[in-house]
């Protein structure tokens, strides 16, 4: 890894550490903290005592070379004397410029491997970035935030080991009132949708299938179980015509029709609701959409948001689904108390 990037890495670390103020950060502990996450991300050797004096020199001196970061040194231990001081509040430097631009040129060689997912987006996110510079909260800009992303790539390289070679895990879950619950899974295959990984597979003893937020994962425990194998659902035929992430309670897909209004038809039009969309019977009126997918959750509610500006013709099913729902809502306001 080159110099230049590393040093940028080690300042990002130090910035943590020291805007945790749960706990008092000595040098030892700031350079076993560093050595830590270089050795989890790029596999190097522990940093010298050395280096990370000298970040922390460079930190304080004022830009364009350093952050003019006002760290402070009493009875050995290190602190911000802000407490609201983080590097991430300032602009872009120089140096993560060009290394954003780097990773940019880097992604732009792979734009034509189709399944390492849509790398165009992200290309023209770091490029957006570069190009506008705000500081954070600036008011000129607002970029979307991927937190729970960030939160549950950690585990995504167990996950993929554990579906590539076909090993039942139990996964823990950290739930709202800090308690623990745990299920057994065997893991068919994941999907990357909103900047989210979701995990498929049978659900152990009940063999339902399920779908499990990558994000939510708080430990990963291997299970000494029989694999039970996947016969039933192949990722192609299973994803091609699914919308979102929910399972549906088939695995067939069917054909929806939806009647539209003559508002929403652009909409419709430069957003589909799935590529097997068909606008028929344009009209002063609106349209007829149809669709061959498996009916979810996630595609009652794309139908729900646009209210009464589209109503299900078929299936049968679906449109009960949906009646059912906006019957609910329609009561629920003529309740004196929803809570």
């Amino acid at each position: 890894m080159p110099a230049h990037k590393s040093k940028n890495f080690r300042f990002r670390i130090i910035d943590e550490c020291l805007r945790d103020t749960s706990r008092t950060w000595s040098l030892d502990d700031l350079i076993n903290e560093v050595s830590k996450k270089l050795t989890d991300v790029f596999n190097v050797e522990k940093v010298s005592r050395r280096s990370i004096q000298y970040d922390i020199a460079l930190m304080r001196e004022k830009p364009p070379v350093g952050y003019g970061a006002p760290i402070v040194c009493i009875e050995g231990k290190y602190s911000y004397s802000d407490e609201h001081f983080s590097i991430q509040n300032m602009q872009l430097s120089q140096p993560d410029i060009d290394n954003l631009t780097e990773v940019a040129n880097t992604l732009k060689q792979y734009k034509q491997y189709t399944h390492l997912g849509d790398i165009t987006k992200l290309i023209e996110k770091i490029e957006a970035i570069i190009a506008i510079n705000p500081k954070p909260h600036s008011p000129i800009a607002a970029f979307e935030s991927s937190k729970k992303l960030a939160k549950g790539i950690s585990w995504l390289k167990q996950v993929v080991d554990a579906v590539a070679n076909k090993h039942v895990i139990e996964l823990s879950f950290k739930q709202k009132d800090d308690s623990i619950s745990q299920l057994v899974i065997h893991p068919y295959f994941l999907k990357e949708y909103h900047n989210e990984w979701y995990l498929y597979g049978l659900e152990d003893p009940s063999n339902k299938f399920i779908v499990v937020p990558v994000s939510d994962i708080a430990a990963i425990s291997p299970q000494i179980i029989t694999f039970i194998e996947n016969e039933t659902y192949t990722q192609e035929s299973y994803f091609d015509h699914l919308i979102g992430v929910h399972p549906g309670e088939t695995t067939k897909p069917t054909t929806v029709t939806l009647k539209v209004t003559a508002d929403i038809v652009p909409i419709i039009e430069q957003h589909p609701f799935h590529n097997s969309q068909i606008i028929n019977d344009m009209g002063a009126d609106g349209a007829i959409v149809e669709m061959k997918v498996i009916v979810n959750q996630d595609l009652i509610d794309k139908i729900l948001r646009f209210g009464s500006k589209i109503k299900v013709e078929s299936p049968d099913k679906l449109r009960k689904s949906i009646l059912s729902e906006l019957k609910t809502a329609y009561e629920a306001y003529f309740q004196l108390s929803l809570f």
